[in-house]
């Protein structure tokens, strides 16, 4: 029945098909009550005519008095006589449709020899009482009644019963029924009717969102009202518009990267551009200087470097979106093995700067749940800006500790909850008033002399933000160093 009702995946149906399975069950039972009330009140019915016949026949009976030398033979019933002439016969035992039995039971026997064959009953009733019993003669099924008529002048009763057939009272029921069911099918089809109209008209809401949303244009992303819609929708066209205004935020995000990475792009592109311009004209001009041939392609190879690292600067930041996370795997994972093993990429490029790249930890595995590919990206990030902004001769320093469920770091296993990274280094520091503005996309701090994107830290915080995190930046101001620290969940 389930598939019955579910399979069509139209609202229309399934609303109007349950509503219909729950008048069925009225329908049906109204259908049962009136067969077994029609039967009732037809058989209250004739059984009144059989109890008036069975009156009627019992005064017929008459007692007489014998004569003084007959009192003690065995002639006990010869002073009751029936009265019953022929019409009188003949009018009981006349009907169209059933046949009429009667019989008349004294205390020693039949008293009408022709009239036996009636079924007596079980138990004969109180005198002056009647009872009513079904019985079954030449195999039809009869209606009987028993009337105890008290004898006066002798001990005992006379049973006078009257039966018939069934074949009027199941022709009464039957046009009792037909009668009664007649309007109500009438009813059931005027109430599906208005179930029909009254499911329509309560989809119409439905219908006017769907006119809502289809003037909607791929470029308006707008809210729709729901002041004029019923509570119900509510709360299907907050989260609609939730999303609409989730959707809207990340266009516009998408719009303004691209017009920041365009604006980005431009300025090494254009400086490659006059650079191998001036190769160029150089090469033509005055081909034996050399010297400025090859600077000008220096130049045109920094720009290039520089334009390739935002380039994968740009990568790195779309594959750490939120549209992007699905694509990656989440997976249960060492967390100190993956920091330990790209902090032993970076010990060239810090050997290659003089600076002190150190890895510390007293213990050897730390599980957390989250995106290898996006933690490795978070790592190397944090790394390639951390020896960046290093002078030559500086020292950093990767640490992973525990900590606690109260925050505060911890050795005991059983109390572990979080795995904290933190990268230490004494470079350059932050000002205070840039502190809040490094995680934003593109912007550098002028004047370190630096070449970068500025969408190092944007990648860090977003990355962490996908594994319900932060990061911790810290920084006492200009070359007093800088101290990321970023805390995972123990898995």
């Amino acid at each position: 029945m389930q598939n019955f009702f579910l399979k069509p995946q139209s609202l229309r149906y399934q609303l109007f098909s349950w509503l219909i399975l729950l008048v069925l069950p009225i329908f049906i039972i109204f259908t049962i009550s009136t067969y077994f009330l029609a039967n009732h009140y037809a058989n209250k019915a004739y059984d009144r005519w059989l109890y008036r016949s069975a009156l009627a026949l019992s005064q017929q009976v008459i007692e007489t008095t014998l004569p003084q030398e007959q009192k003690n033979t065995d002639q006990v019933q010869d002073n009751i006589e029936i009265h019953l002439p022929d019409i009188a016969k003949d009018l009981l035992e006349y009907d169209e449709d059933d046949d009429i039995y009667f019989r008349i039971y004294g205390p020693n026997g039949d008293l009408v020899p022709t009239h036996t064959q009636l079924p007596l009953p079980k138990v004969f009733p109180e005198p002056d009482k009647h009872l009513y019993f079904d019985a079954v003669l030449n195999q039809d099924r009869l209606r009987v009644v028993v009337f105890a008529l008290p004898l006066t002048k002798q001990e005992g009763n006379v049973m006078v019963m009257v039966g018939e057939t069934l074949a009027k009272r199941t022709a009464m029921a039957g046009d009792i029924i037909t009668t009664m069911l007649v309007p109500q099918l009438i009813m059931l089809l005027l109430v599906s009717i208005i179930l029909y109209i009254a499911v329509e008209r309560g989809l119409l809401p439905l219908e006017r969102l769907r006119l809502a949303f289809k003037k909607h244009s791929v470029n308006d992303l707008n809210p729709i009202s729901d002041a004029n819609e019923p509570i119900e929708f509510k709360p299907l066209l907050g989260a609609f518009n939730e999303l609409m205004a989730s959707v809207k935020a990340n266009v516009a995000r998408q719009q303004r990267f691209v017009a920041d990475a365009a604006h980005q792009l431009k300025t090494p592109l254009a400086g490659m551009k006059t650079q191998l311009d001036l190769a160029l004209l150089d090469t033509i001009s005055n081909p034996t200087n050399t010297k400025q041939i090859n600077q000008a392609i220096n130049q045109a190879r920094r720009a290039s470097m520089q334009m390739s690292h935002m380039v994968t600067q740009l990568l790195s930041l779309t594959k750490a979106e939120p549209e992007a996370v699905h694509y990656l795997q989440w997976v249960r994972f060492d967390f100190h093995a993956l920091t330990q093993e790209v902090a032993a990429e970076w010990v060239p490029k810090a050997i290659a700067k003089s600076i002190d790249l150190g890895f510390e930890s007293n213990f050897k595995t730390a599980n957390i749940n989250g995106s290898p590919v996006l933690l490795r990206e978070l790592i190397n990030n944090l790394l390639d800006n951390a020896i960046r902004y290093t002078p030559v001769g500086g020292k950093i320093t990767i640490s992973l500790n525990f900590e606690a469920h109260n925050g505060l770091p911890n050795q005991i296993e059983a109390n572990h909850r979080y795995i904290v990274l933190n990268i230490q280094d004494d470079g350059i520091g932050i000002a205070p008033k840039h502190q809040k503005h490094v995680f934003e996309r593109f912007y550098r701090v002028l004047g370190t002399e630096q070449e970068g994107s500025g969408l190092g830290l944007t990648i860090v915080q977003e990355i962490a933000a996908r594994h319900q995190t932060k990061v911790e930046l810290t920084s006492d101001g200009e070359n007093k160093g800088t101290l990321i620290r970023v805390k995972f969940e123990l898995a």
